[in-house]
């Protein structure tokens, strides 16, 4: 069985652990580096969206605490980065509910307009400040933004997965090392800053996958394809 997720990603943070520190075998690839795709995917659920694939179904949301609100909450404005991220998309959803802008541009320059008095949307390895994910639930918008979608039975990788979140939590230094390893995109110093801001929480209960459809669905409409259910 293979399964294949974002190396850079936090949604694969608990399996990179799960295997090199929890001892586990599983085959396991790096979404960002090869275009195979796995009996297993995880990923955001609007970059799964994008697979178009048959026979796969969401068995599993992932909530993470992965993003910063910064800046002043009255401006029109919203700063993120590119068009089409997470970021940008979380972004767009929180808009939707404050009737504001989104600008897309650079983590340097978004955080510069926070400082201008705008308000900016990054992920916490750029800067922590307060939690987006806090105001999405003061809007009733919370609900995993990252999935896992599986054709195949997913109830041994869902233990891996669990046991991974906490050897997170007992071992945050071993973890922030083997992921800053792993990742290829987060320093060390910066991992061991900001893992235990992740707050990884497995779900898989019908009512907050199917939330999770309902609410990325307004942004990404694609996401509405999305079935749900073991296979």
């Amino acid at each position: 069985m293979l399964v294949t997720a974002p190396f850079a990603g936090p949604v694969s943070f608990p399996l990179l652990v799960a295997r090199e520190l929890g001892e586990e075998q599983i085959n396991l690839k790096n979404s960002c580096e090869t275009n195979e795709i796995g009996d297993i995917v995880l990923d955001s659920i609007t970059n799964i969206a994008k697979l178009k694939v048959k026979g796969y179904k969401i068995v599993a949301g992932v909530y993470i605490d992965m993003y910063s609100i910064l800046g002043n909450k009255n401006s029109t404005r919203i700063y993120t980065i590119r068009a089409g991220t997470l970021a940008d998309i979380n972004a767009r959803l929180y808009a939707k509910y404050t009737n504001k802008e989104v600008i897309n541009t650079d983590a340097e320059t978004a955080v510069k307009k926070s400082e201008e008095g705008y308000l900016v949307i990054v992920g916490i390895e750029v800067k922590i400040g307060e939690k987006l994910e806090d105001e999405l639930a003061r809007l009733g918008l919370r609900t995993p933004s990252c999935v896992m979608y599986s054709k195949v039975d997913p109830t041994n990788l869902l233990k891996i997965y669990e046991k991974g979140i906490n050897i997170i939590r007992e071992d945050p230094k071993n973890s922030a090392r083997v992921i800053s390893s792993l990742s290829k995109y987060y320093t060390l110093n910066v991992m061991e800053n900001i893992i235990e801001h992740y707050n990884h929480r497995l779900t898989i209960n019908f009512h907050e996958l199917k939330k999770s459809i309902e609410v990325y669905s307004q942004i990404v409409p694609s996401v509405s394809d999305l079935q749900l259910g073991f296979s």
